[in-house]
């Protein structure tokens, strides 16, 4: 299995392991030079026209933009992509530009497969490249199913569509939660200054007093994605969580949301990134994320970069 102290970090390339003897080649070496070995075979094979990186991995420019910017580190970049195996296997295709592109930001942190982060500092917004990828480079010996078998080596076909400020990353979710609003016709919501969507459907115990800064607070809630009716996390009734209003180390929209709540109040609020999980690793493909939350190799259930739903009862006030 991929080593939990590797994964979790997304960074760098894969680190030599210091061996007892000295001239024996370690098993990641070894799997090092067998991914190497068999991805030059592919692109000898095929007649692969592409550029090998120092990283290992290879690319083709297949649409320029040579009037565009330099992707840079730190960017928020919106991706198209298909991802499959030198096998032709086909993990994810997402290139239908009908829809939103998939949001990573450009960092060490950045995204699994780790390949689609790294071209991005070669690329310009608009290009489209052809990777091709060893498995240290993707999801090295992991394995998911049928979908995803160990130590494939990848072919995987990128846009690089959009890059976001972070104000116009803001424009974009509050048209996300818009269109959400109205797509499934939930009323009751107010939009606050600093953005969070808020609805009280239980005002609680009317002789409690509201919450203020200070106060610590214990709650259960349900936490999902706005695609997805499922819940991503939740506690139940008899362990809930507890935070004290106004930490620094808080996320935002629990300073906000929570601020002037009762006993027993029940309210939801609709969460921009900027206000709960602007940063964390982002996974191609979506599905896969709850796997390796489960597997202990991350450990950020929400995706970043978009809004939530959450739903809460404020159990104590104290």
């Amino acid at each position: 299995m991929i080593k939990r102290s590797v994964l979790p970090a997304l960074v760098g390339m894969a680190m030599l392991i210091t061996s007892c003897f000295p001239e024996a080649e370690s098993d990641l070496e070894k799997s090092i030079e067998r991914d190497d070995s068999l991805l030059a075979n592919y692109i000898s094979r095929n007649n692969v026209d592409a550029i090998k990186t120092a990283l290992g991995y290879y690319y083709k420019k297949e649409i320029t933009n040579e009037t565009a910017e330099q992707i840079k580190n730190g960017d928020i970049i919106g991706v198209y992509y298909e991802i499959k195996t030198t096998d032709d296997q086909l993990i994810e295709s997402y290139l239908d530009e009908s829809k939103r592109p998939r949001i990573f930001v450009h960092s060490e942190g950045g995204l699994v497969p780790r390949v689609i982060n790294f071209a991005s500092s070669i690329s310009k917004k608009g290009e489209t490249l052809m990777l091709y990828v060893p498995s240290y480079l993707g999801y090295q010996d992991y394995s998911y199913q049928q979908l995803i078998q160990p130590n494939s080596n990848l072919v995987i076909k990128v846009k690089y569509a959009e890059t976001y400020s972070e104000e116009g990353l803001k424009l974009l979710e509050e048209e996300l939660i818009e269109e959400y609003l109205s797509a499934n016709q939930i009323e009751g919501f107010n939009k606050t200054n600093e953005g969070l969507y808020q609805k009280i459907s239980n005002t609680g115990d009317e002789e409690s007093v509201e919450s203020k800064s200070g106060d610590v607070i214990r709650f259960t809630f349900k936490m999902y994605q706005l695609d997805n009716p499922n819940t991503i996390a939740e506690n139940a009734a008899n362990t809930p969580a507890q935070t004290t209003l106004g930490n620094s180390s808080n996320l935002k929209f629990l300073n906000l949301g929570l601020l002037g709540v009762k006993k027993d109040m029940e309210l939801e609020m609709l969460v921009p990134s900027h206000l709960g999980f602007e940063s964390g690793p982002q996974v191609f493909p979506y599905q896969i994320r709850k796997d390796l939350i489960d597997r202990g190799y991350i450990n950020q259930v929400a995706r970043p970069n978009e809004p939530l739903r959450i739903k809460i009862k404020i159990t104590e006030i104290r």
